[in-house]
């Protein structure tokens, strides 16, 4: 019985017990679903009370109309749905939230999150016809990971600043995954994103173990540098591969002034990564971990990997 109440309600549901209605051993006992088949009074005297699930706005109402939608009463559509055929949908909703966001329209961010809401609980809804995993295990999950992944709230870690914090983010995810073998820190990006957003989420990663300019003036000096190259590209392959690069660092730039990039980067992102994964490769050859480099350390690594990058460009040839 507990199993499947669990397919409609959390385990922590109220439930109330009365053993031995009408007789002198008469008991009343409040527990939570899942101490239900702990408890060994139970017997044909026995009945079980389930309060109603709780109003509208609750996530369990959400889930209940869900699981009716896919139940053979409800909608056909619904029903056809699987993890894959519903992906597009997925990357739909959130371009629409990202929409919503930009423009300041509370009413309509309020609306579009409902839809990518109803996205992962279809997700889970078909997980849990399916016997992988419910909506429950998907929310404990991650407020175990939440909290494993924020010792400075949780566990009394100290630390000084928030960059502090990513690095140690960054160290928890590498222990989650039980990594021994050396692991690009940039792995962890989606090679499905958008060439903006990939180049964003590089970045962001890279600076986090100190790969980044002090100040803001040498971000403009790249740019500078940058143009620089364009201007003396001679070739159509050279000027399409130096306007990637000339992209890439406006992306940087407008990272540091907090304004968000549009562009197409797809290229760029190639590059980057290849050569900052051989940077990578390199430090771990010798020993070195990338963020224990300082800065001069990581540029001339940097530079030894373009050359590298560009060696195999020219075997390609």
């Amino acid at each position: 019985m507990k199993a499947v109440l669990l397919d409609i309600y959390p385990e922590e549901h109220p439930l109330t017990l009365v053993i031995g209605a009408g007789t002198a051993q008469e008991e009343v006992v409040s527990l939570p679903l899942y101490e239900l088949d702990r408890y060994q009074r139970i017997d044909h005297l026995t009945s079980l009370y389930i309060p109603p699930l709780p109003e509208e706005s609750s996530p369990i109402s959400l889930q209940e109309v869900v699981a009716h939608l896919r139940s053979p009463e409800g909608c056909p559509w619904d029903r056809q749905q699987t993890h894959r055929s519903l992906r597009p949908y997925l990357l739909e909703e959130t371009y629409e939230v990202l929409e919503a966001l930009d423009s300041g329209d509370t009413d309509k961010l309020r609306d579009e999150l409902g839809d990518l809401l109803l996205q992962v609980v279809l997700h889970a809804q078909i997980a849990l016809e399916e016997g992988e995993f419910k909506l429950e295990d998907v929310i404990a999950g991650l407020i175990k990971k939440l909290k494993r992944r924020h010792p400075h709230v949780f566990r009394g870690l100290k630390v000084k600043d928030a960059e502090e914090v990513l690095h140690n983010w960054e160290e928890i995810k590498r222990s989650e995954r039980g990594e021994k073998d050396f692991r690009s820190l940039l792995n962890g990006v989606p090679k499905s994103l958008p060439a903006l957003a990939q180049a964003q989420a590089y970045q962001r990663k890279v600076a986090r173990v100190g790969f980044d300019w002090p100040d803001v003036e040498g971000v403009w000096e790249k740019v500078q540098e940058e143009l620089e190259e364009l201007k003396q590209a001679r070739t159509q392959e050279e000027r399409e591969a130096e306007v990637g690069d000339v992209l890439f660092a406006m992306v940087n730039l407008a990272r540091w002034l907090k304004v968000d990039a549009e562009s197409a980067l797809r290229e760029a992102n190639a590059r980057f990564t290849s050569r900052f994964r051989e940077m990578e490769r390199l430090a771990s050859e010798r020993g070195h971990h990338l963020s224990e480099l300082n800065l001069d350390q990581q540029d001339r690594l940097w530079e030894e990997s373009k050359k590298h990058d560009k060696r195999q460009e020219l075997g390609r040839r």
